[in-house]
């Protein structure tokens, strides 16, 4: 069975050895970019090159994957002792003998050539001798295109040991029997290499830019190439400097349409230049088309074209509401569609779009694409149509290009709508505030089924932009749906839902969460039917109510329905989007983010490609801060930070500021911070959990920098002001900090919002505020044990921390150790400075000398070493043992995870 192995390797490969040279050390060129990954991959093909009874390996995947870059470096790890021969096979010589192998004969007689047993002999001598006891591999790409002679001869090397082999091919049953029979019997390992996924790609693109790369500039390269690595590289090529450039210190990308690189299209005129003529037909239409219904492809060609299509993997059939024929590979759809000309776009569309009458058939957007490849006229319809699609679809920059065609965003309410809500989307605030202006005439003389939506936009634009008037516009939308007496009773509930919804949409910006609780749960009652995304759209503001008041079991409960439905393909990108900012929310801070985790399917990288908003990013870089180090935060804020300083549509920036500027001030780099403080500051629009956050943070940093009574005083305020507003869950949030930070005062107030908040994040700071009352060692521990348990790590530090100073309050040294070594047991991944160390308490002259005695030194030796007496170390020693309740160096030792030598 064939090994299917995913990885990551650059497609600028290494330089291999030319055919028949000497082998040695091979080196890249200057501009060439590291390796990246396929760790697994290199490992087991370099394993088969050198395992007893394996002949080595073929690679397997389609043109551009990567696998003659995998080759090269296989090969370059171990030039020292392999001989290798480079051969390409060509499809251009096929059917010449020998043509591939020809530097390998040309020393021989003519009548030594033309009998293939002593050309075996002859080549297995040279060979032999050239390798000089090194194995040799014969390194062949594209082996399904060796002529049987060549193909002949590198078998019978390999079969009589002369040589192994590492083949490459894109279609391996094309290749000669020979080599199929080596992979039945298992001496030739397959390897089959897919595209990279959306990290994968990610991680590419970050090697060969030589800098971090935002998410939208990842997903924007990853859509382009369909991970292909020779086809990423193009389109590196292609936006680099242009619609992806370098801001601050991250690749972001800029608002604009997307297009097709040059070297795309041409591959895919190259995969379709060969194919008969009616099956070219049908794969152009195809392309233009995006997808076909099956009997209409049928239509267009035979059953015969299509099978032919299919079976070479040109073609697939999706099974839908009806069976529809696409390109198996979007990506050279699209390379196939902009290969062609002008003319013949607009030769296909007369015949089987108007001849055909196939235009209610089309996609909307593909539709629109191919009217103006043609130079054709869009019609308003199908252009709107488009425009709605591109905004479903998260194609935001399209969106905005379809709504202006002919100017109808300025003629229809309907396109404006659409232009209207793009550019908000996207963040472009200050077009789409020009845009406010123009709406007024249009909504005199729209109907309600586009006044209304046009209302609520302009309604969200304006809380945005900090501008009044937010809740007139809702009372317009309700009087437009009382006055017009023709619309249809459910369009008239469908719009009555989205008003309700706007509405708690808005409330919950605006921080009042029992508001847009009740808001929603009006729905419910009222037993209104809604869409799908209207469910999803008012579930997830229901869950984010009940996590911010005392519901939060129930927000859990629904988060996991929520994350369910959220798997679901045709869920419109901003709901999308906007459901997981909550739900990262909502597991984050109930500490339920183990479970969150696996329900939001962070771990599956197919999934990965969801993920693609800063404003997301931005909300998982808060939780590696909670949950892990600041450097793990860091990785995902700063460029998260970067790309919304080009563009911020949820106003999260001065969130993302002062959350980086928090964790250089962990690790005691001010300087660091500094820059980002002025993109802390919160505006009038910005979100109350964007500032609410923001403010506890910046109290956080303050209460690091040693003035940690104060930072506690203004946390227990802030903690305050959360319980009457009835922001229970921030209200605990904030009395804990204060009380981690020392002050004893708000541990009455930590155990009343306890006591009536659920969850585990609840029951954590309620056992914590128990053992800080009581002193209690014991009871402390515990609160470890649940923050570990939880993941969070950093509480369980400060857990550990109070329970060993509530241990050497009572001056037991036994219990001080016994805490010591249960909370290095339970916080196994903790460091020098952690809680389980003892630097927290020690100077730092004291830290060192400990550090010198566990390692082994006498007195005399840490003396010398630090030009002191010998006194002056027993004087130090003696205060060390005291602050540590320790009498001996072995019970020191037992404090330190790893003694210095």
């Amino acid at each position: 069975m064939a090994a299917s192995v995913q990885g990551l390797s650059a497609a600028r490969s290494i330089p291999g050895h030319g055919p028949g040279t000497r082998p040695g050390p091979s080196l890249a060129p200057d501009d060439a970019p590291p390796f990246v990954g396929r760790a697994d991959v290199l490992g087991a093909v370099g394993e088969a090159l050198t395992a007893p009874g394996s002949v080595g390996a073929v690679l397997v995947g389609e043109a551009g994957v990567g696998k003659t870059a995998v080759v090269q470096q296989v090969l370059s790890s171990s030039a020292e002792t392999l001989y290798v021969l480079r051969i390409r096979g060509s499809r251009g010589f096929r059917h010449q003998a020998y043509r591939p192998v020809n530097f390998l004969l040309s020393e021989l007689e003519a009548d030594v050539v033309e009998h293939p047993v002593m050309v075996l002999r002859a080549v297995a001598d040279f060979l032999n001798q050239q390798a000089r006891g090194r194995r040799v591999v014969l390194a062949v790409d594209n082996v399904e295109y060796l002529d049987p002679s060549s193909a002949a001869l590198i078998g019978q090397l390999v079969l009589g040991g002369t040589a192994s082999v590492l083949l490459t091919a894109q279609d391996f049953a094309a290749a000669d029997p020979q080599f199929a029979g080596l992979w039945r019997d298992g001496s030739l390992r397959r390897f089959d290499l897919a595209p990279f996924d959306a990290l994968e790609a990610r991680a590419f693109v970050a090697a060969e830019l030589q800098g971090a790369v935002s998410a939208e500039a990842a997903a924007l390269l990853y859509r382009m190439s369909g991970g292909n690595a020779r086809f990423l590289q193009a389109s590196i090529r292609a936006v680099r400097g242009r619609s992806v450039v370098r801001h601050g210190d991250t690749w972001v990308l800029l608002p604009g349409s997307t297009f097709v690189p040059t070297e795309i299209a041409e591959a895919a005129q190259l995969i379709l230049e060969e194919l008969p003529a009616g099956q070219q037909e049908i794969a152009h239409v195809v392309a233009l088309a995006g997808r076909l219904p099956l009997a209409v492809a049928q239509a267009i060609t035979g059953s015969t074209d299509l099978d032919a299509l299919q079976t070479a993997g040109l073609l697939g059939v999706r099974h839908a509401d009806q069976e529809l024929v696409e390109f198996h590979n979007p990506v050279i759809a699209a390379g196939t569609a902009a290969s062609l000309s002008a003319q013949r776009a607009g030769e296909l569309y007369g015949q089987w779009v108007d001849g055909a009458r196939l235009g209610d058939l089309l996609d909307p957007e593909r539709h629109t694409e191919w009217l103006l490849k043609c130079q054709r006229p869009v019609p308003a319809g199908i252009a709107l149509a488009a425009a709605r699609s591109a905004n479903r679809a998260g194609r935001y920059c399209n969106a905005v290009a379809y709504a202006e065609l002919g100017d109808e965003h300025r003629l229809s309410a309907a396109a404006a709508v659409e232009r209207l809500r793009a550019l908000t989307f996207t963040g472009r605030f200050q077009d789409a505030g020009n845009t406010l202006v123009l709406i007024g005439p249009l909504l005199d003389d729209a109907p309600a089924t586009d006044a209304v939506p046009l209302l609520l936009t302009g309604v969200l634009l304006r809380h945005r932009l900090g501008l009044g008037g937010v809740e007139g516009g809702f009372d317009e939308a309700d009087e437009r749906l009382e006055s017009e007496a023709g619309l249809d009773p459910e369009e008239r509930a469908r719009l009555r839902a989205d008003v309700v919804i706007a509405r708690a949409e808005v409330a919950s910006l605006q921080g009042r969460f029992a508001e847009a609780r009740d808001l929603v749960l009006s729905l419910r009652s009222a037993g209104v039917p809604l869409r799908a995304e209207q469910g999803i759209a008012g579930d997830i503001l229901l869950g984010e109510a009940w996590a911010m008041l005392e519901n939060q079991l129930e927000a859990l409960q629904l988060a996991d329905s929520l994350a369910d439905r959220l798997q679901e393909p045709d869920v419109p990108s901003r709901i999308r989007e906007l459901a997981y900012l909550r739900l990262i929310a909502i597991y984050s801070a109930t500490g339920s983010w183990e479970q969150g985790s696996r329900r939001l399917h962070l771990a599956d990288t197919d999934s990965a490609a969801m993920f693609h908003s800063s404003a997301v990013q931005l909300a998982l870089g808060l939780v590696r801060g909670r949950y892990g180090t600041p450097e793990d935060a860091l990785a995902v804020l700063a460029p998260a930070f970067d790309q919304l300083r080009v563009g911020d549509p949820q106003r999260v920036l001065p969130l993302a500021a002062t959350a980086i500027a928090y964790c250089h001030s962990i690790t005691d780099n001010i300087r660091a911070a500094i820059p980002f403080l002025v993109h802390a500051e919160p505006a009038a629009g910005d979100p109350w959990l964007v500032r609410r956050i923001a403010s506890q943070l910046q109290l956080l940093s303050v209460g690091l920098r040693e003035a940690k009574p104060d930072a506690a005083r203004q946390l227990q305020a802030l903690g305050r002001s959360d319980r009457e507003r009835g922001a229970s869950l921030f209200a605990l949030s904030a009395f804990t900090s204060a009380v981690r930070l020392g002050s004893s005062g708000a541990l009455a107030e930590v155990s009343d919002v306890a006591a009536r908040v659920q969850g585990p994040y609840a029951h954590l700071c309620e056992t914590f505020a128990k053992g800080v009352s009581h002193r209690d060692a014991e009871v402390l521990l515990q609160a470890m044990d649940l923050a570990a348990a939880g993941g969070d790590q950093n509480f369980g530090r400060d857990a550990a921390r109070s329970a060993l100073h509530a241990a050497r309050a009572l001056g037991d040294k036994s219990t001080v150790r016994e805490v010591q070594q249960r909370a290095r047991r339970v916080l196994a991944d903790m460091d020098a400075n952690g809680p389980t160390s003892q630097l927290d308490c020690l100077t730092p002259r004291e830290a060192e000398i400990a550090q010198l005695a566990v390692g082994g030194l006498m007195n005399r030796e840490i003396a010398e070493a630090m030009c002191v007496s010998v006194r002056t170390i027993e004087g130090h020693l003696y205060q060390i043992y005291s602050k540590l309740h320790v009498s001996s160096r072995s019970q020191l030792a037992e404090l330190f995870p790893a003694p210095l030598g």
